[in-house]
């Protein structure tokens, strides 16, 4: 840790602390959380779970799109927004200052947009120390008690496969990992959170479903290509095509797999 990073998470206010990191590269260009009475209307993370309002959510923003539009490939960008408010400055203050968020369902919030999309977390404040450092545990707030059930839900009232929900959520979770590591004022911050997206089975048994999320291949470039596990089903919208580390294009393949 750098003299920079001590300066930072020695700031008695935790927000304060967070937003010190949003300020500077590499985390500059991300959304900043919310803390404290939201001055919008917002949504309590509680009623993401309600099948019934999850349901006319999904319905809203699949309708944003168009006639006859794949219900499914809408459900799984709406997720996208949601996962990136959530998971990344949740990760982010987890690995870099050694915080829990409170991003359990019953107290965060999320503000929409036009179109029902998740647009702005709000949280009600800088949370707390973590309880463990293990990697196995650290995250389980995030992981276990906010995303697991949503995911469920999503794929109830969608009809995806849970699975493509648990690659969008791990696209980002994995990003968090690396841009931690390369943080220049900490040394290999991410490096808990990289173990665990390799872990294949967790401490208690439980297949671990965000288990290398993402690929780097070697596909003949000057450094590997970074390209996701599953396709996010995004080209099943209007004039939407394949995301750039989707799986499905043919140059994101390995050429004995091309053949």
């Amino acid at each position: 840790m750098t003299h920079a990073a001590e300066l930072i998470t020695r700031q008695a206010d935790p927000v304060e602390s967070l937003l010190a990191l949003y300020r500077q590269p590499p985390l500059d260009d991300l959304k900043v959380p919310a803390f404290g009475a939201p001055d919008v209307a917002t949504l309590p993370g509680s009623a993401l779970l309600d099948r019934a309002m999850l349901d006319e959510l999904l319905a809203r923003y699949t309708a944003s799109f168009g006639e006859g539009v794949d219900r499914m490939a809408a459900a799984s960008i709406w997720s996208k927004y949601l996962f990136s408010l959530v998971s990344i400055p949740s990760l982010v203050a987890n690995l870099l200052l050694g915080r829990a968020l409170p991003v359990q369902p019953e107290v965060l919030g999320v503000e929409l947009g036009d179109r029902d999309e998740a647009t702005r977390l709000w949280l009600r404040d800088g949370g707390a120390s973590l309880a463990s450092l293990n990697f196995e545990t650290r995250f389980t707030t995030l992981f276990d008690d906010f995303c697991a059930p949503l995911i469920e839900a999503l794929a109830e009232c969608s009809g995806l496969s849970s699975k493509v929900f648990w690659s969008n959520l791990g696209h980002y979770v994995e990003y968090v990992g690396q841009t931690c590591s390369r943080h220049p004022h900490f040394t290999a911050a991410g490096e808990p959170l990289l173990r665990y997206l390799d872990t294949k089975t967790l401490a208690d048994g439980r297949r671990n479903p965000l288990y290398q999320p993402v690929r780097y291949l070697e596909l003949g470039g000057d450094i590997p290509t970074r390209v996701r596990r599953l396709c996010c089903v995004k080209y099943r919208l209007p004039d939407e095509p394949l995301c750039g580390g989707c799986p499905l294009k043919p140059e994101n393949k390995p050429a004995k797999k091309r053949r």
